[in-house]
């Protein structure tokens, strides 16, 4: 790697400093950063199994459960896409895993500190007001939703292909509902072909 690469490759984010050492050790250092640490708190799968990649740009984008960045790959080369309308000065964030899909917010939270070592505080996971609540009515039904995505991204994994039915879509074209709801637009792509595919095969 040239200079300005290694360069801006340390200088992305390591969440995982406060692990290497106890903080009331005599040789912790908050500066503590670590390439493996880097690595587990940036790289972005690609669409090579089990490959990782470093984009130092790309990499700084931060997590959120309801993200309005979507991303595809061409090879190792990534491409960036807003997946809804985005206001001046909103921040842009992607998605870290597909498993927020289907989990409420305590199970992702739970999974998030021990894959990444964060708390997630996007919006899909807290209010913006402790106190309304309203605010914690649409936390609650979020949570349904996402629950429901999962039972019914189960219940068709488990379907006959070979003799599908009408209710089979129906279920597809509440999930693509769904996910247009919890702001899950990122992948949406892939649900709206298993909805076309399927719906030929119906003669719908």
């Amino acid at each position: 790697l040239d200079e300005s690469t290694r360069k801006a490759i340390w200088e992305l984010h390591d969440q995982f400093i406060d692990t290497y050492t106890p903080t009331n050790h005599p040789l912790y250092s908050p500066d503590e950063k670590r390439v493996l640490g880097i690595i587990k708190s940036n790289a972005y799968h690609s669409n090579e199994e089990g490959s990782r990649g470093l984009y130092p740009t790309i990499s700084r984008f931060n997590h959120s459960c309801k993200p309005n960045v979507g991303y595809g790959f061409n090879g190792w080369e990534m491409r960036l896409y807003t997946t809804s309308d985005v206001q001046e000065g909103e921040e842009l964030c992607t998605c870290y895993s597909d498993m927020v899909y289907f989990h409420n917010r305590i199970e992702r939270g739970e999974f998030l500190k021990s894959k990444f070592n964060f708390d997630c505080i996007c919006s899909g996971c807290n209010s913006s007001d402790s106190d309304d609540e309203s605010e914690e009515q649409r936390l609650k039904q979020s949570d349904t939703r996402r629950e429901r995505l999962r039972l019914l991204a189960e219940t068709l994994a488990q379907r006959d292909r070979t003799n599908l039915k009408k209710s089979d879509l129906e279920m597809i074209m509440e999930s693509i509902n769904i996910m247009k709801l919890e702001s899950l637009e990122h992948n949406i792509s892939t649900t709206y072909r298993l909805a076309r595919d399927w719906a030929m095969k119906l003669g719908k």
